[in-house]
């Protein structure tokens, strides 16, 4: 018979994964695919450096501010379904995981992109996409 905790103490709604600032990991990432690495030749070393600087800023984040900024950073999940990679990312273990994107702002017209997989607080990134080739977006009129 389990015993029921009344008062067991919860966390602080601060220390809930998606309320602290975002960790990147690199452990899913996508070497085999030349098209979608940051190392490939599409990128300048310009590009690179202006990336990296967007991760920076984005690293000062929580996923709800992400979330709640989400047309600013057009941070949204993938369905895949509308992408050109229908399957997924190629690693399983990240295909298990929440997928989204996000713009690197600033980065070749707004049109870079990172892909990758959140889960409890970390942002799997997984491919860079400079030229916004993964999933097209029509475009808008206003």
């Amino acid at each position: 018979m389990a015993i029921k905790h009344k008062n067991r103490p919860q966390l602080p709604l601060t220390e809930l994964p998606e309320n602290r600032k975002i960790t990147f990991s690199f452990e899913y990432y996508d070497t085999s695919c030349d098209d979608y690495c940051i190392s490939n030749q599409k990128w300048s070393k310009e590009q690179i450096k202006k990336a990296l600087g967007r991760l920076k800023d984005i690293s000062s984040k929580s996923f709800n501010q992400l979330r709640k900024e989400r047309g600013v950073y057009h941070f949204y999940e993938v369905y895949w379904e509308q992408t050109i990679k229908k399957e997924g990312f190629p690693n399983p273990a990240v295909n298990h995981m929440s997928p989204f994107h996000f713009a690197l702002l600033g980065v070749n017209r707004q049109l870079a992109r990172v892909y990758g997989a959140y889960y409890a607080g970390t942002f799997f990134i997984v491919w860079f996409d400079l030229d916004h080739e993964i999933w097209h977006s029509l475009l808008k009129h206003t």
